[in-house]
């Protein structure tokens, strides 16, 4: 089943699509697709789907 849920990331000086990815797998999530929709003064509110069990 795809799900859908927004995660906090933290905030970096250098932002790339690859610090987002490298940040999910390290919560364990291989996204299929992200956004990031919100940013704070320390890190990015991030909606991700992903395919979960």
């Amino acid at each position: 089943m795809i799900t859908t849920n927004n995660f906090e990331i933290k905030k970096t000086q250098n932002l790339t699509s690859s610090y987002i990815e490298n940040e999910l797998n390290l919560m364990g999530i291989r996204p299929l697709r992200w956004a990031i929709v919100n940013v704070c003064e320390d890190s990015y509110s991030v909606s991700v789907s992903y395919e979960s069990s």
